[in-house]
């Protein structure tokens, strides 16, 4: 995978686990606690992703991959994330690429009823994507199979 669409990729699942975890305390102001998400895509052409929430509170909603917007029933969510560990490998033999992140992230505003959110915690992005093989040698074309998978965890409030 070119290394444009690999750091693309990281940091739009890097932004969209972020903004996934304030998302599920943000629904009501009178819950606080653990909560875990998880943010997944499949397709290699869209930014759009599925989200859903679990803990204190249960929401699902979509994360756009490029800008780290949560869009959630009754508002929205943004972060700030920092990355402590990252790789990018791709085998030149199959051209599958592997993506790993992991690091902290912090809800850093929201719209509706999520406008009083805040909390932090951790995540973890796991991402992997299969390019063509063209005259012996991996592609630079969009995936034509991929696959990303965020997990995060910490306390919310709001």
């Amino acid at each position: 995978m070119p290394i444009s669409r690999t750091a693309a990729l990281l940091a739009a699942g890097i932004a969209a686990l972020a903004v996934t975890g304030a998302t599920a305390a943000a629904a009501s102001s009178a819950r606080s606690g653990t909560e875990h998400w998880n943010a997944e895509s499949t397709n290699p052409v869209s930014a759009t992703a599925t989200l859903i929430a679990r803990g204190p509170l249960t929401i699902g909603g979509t994360i756009n991959l490029q800008t780290g917007h949560v869009r959630l029933p009754g508002g929205t969510l943004t972060l700030s994330h920092h990355q402590v560990h990252g790789t990018n490998s791709e085998n030149a033999r199959t051209c599958l690429s592997t993506v790993t992140s992991s690091g902290t992230y912090k809800v850093t505003g929201g719209t509706g009823r999520y406008r009083h959110v805040t909390g932090h915690g951790s995540y973890k992005l796991v991402a992997y994507a299969f390019v063509r093989k063209v005259k012996g040698k991996c592609s630079v074309s969009v995936p034509y199979a991929q696959t990303e998978l965020l997990t995060a965890n910490g306390p919310l409030t709001g």
